[in-house]
């Protein structure tokens, strides 16, 4: 079975139902989704009903849970605090509670699912080789799935134990090799920081996960932020990838 891995959505409903259509065309037949489902976007519950429309197998990240109260945004800069404060503010109530049955981590046959790590499910921004190894070396996983920071990237730990990691290019196919163990990030949908603006996704089949990138209406995007009041920098960045 061929399955959509996305993660930080980040309420662009405009950028995941571009990524929905490509994984359709893909033969997807379930979608995974790694958190930060809002935040930062103008659409919190049009996203979320495409989520409960698929029957997502979903887990939550810090925004998701910063949007119901759950996580201290004093952690946040201030960009991302104006911006939870007003998705708290529209989120409807099925929205609301939808996001609160979330956790941040679950098991499940295609994997571990985290979206920050396993060593720190939540928060930890997984960017080199040393800080993959503490996760590794927490589980007995083979493959993990991990979003947060944005960027299309794998980690792979060798039977001896050296880990090495890249980010992922669009089309690259990762195939598992027996005895070695992987963490894969698929990107992210709604505000990639890769200095490419096209959503990012990975197809994954149980044996290899092969990167995707999808073009979407940015602008449309971003009217609807300025037209919400948030950040400028939020519409402005979308343009850059970053």
């Amino acid at each position: 079975m061929r399955v959509a891995v996305v993660s930080d959505i980040h309420s662009n409903v405009e950028a995941l139902d571009a990524v929905l259509a490509a994984a359709d065309e893909a033969g997807c037949e379930r979608l995974i989704v790694l958190g930060d489902i809002v935040g930062y976007g103008p659409d919190p519950d049009a996203v979320i009903e495409r989520l409960r429309e698929r029957d997502a197998v979903a887990i939550a990240g810090n925004h998701d849970l910063a949007a119901v109260g759950v996580f201290d945004v004093q952690w946040f800069n201030e960009v991302a605090t104006i911006a939870i404060a007003w998705t708290s503010e529209v989120l409807s109530a099925e929205g609301t509670a939808y996001l609160s049955t979330l956790q941040p981590t679950r098991t499940t046959a295609d994997g571990v699912l985290v979206h920050g790590s396993v060593r720190d499910p939540v928060a930890e921004y997984l960017l080199s080789a040393d800080d993959a190894g503490a996760s590794f070396d927490l589980g007995d996983f083979v493959v993990a799935f991990f979003g947060h920071t944005h960027l299309p990237t794998v980690f792979r730990r060798r039977p001896d134990g050296f880990v090495n990691g890249w980010v992922m290019t669009e089309g690259e196919a990762i195939a598992l090799v027996p005895g070695e163990r992987y963490m894969l990030n698929p990107g992210s949908v709604g505000q990639p920081r890769d200095r490419d603006p096209r959503a990012s996704f990975l197809v994954w089949d149980g044996e290899r996960a092969i990167g995707h990138r999808v073009p979407y209406e940015v602008e449309r995007t971003a009217s609807k932020i300025r037209d919400a009041g948030l950040p400028e920098w939020l519409a402005l960045r979308l343009f850059a990838g970053q």
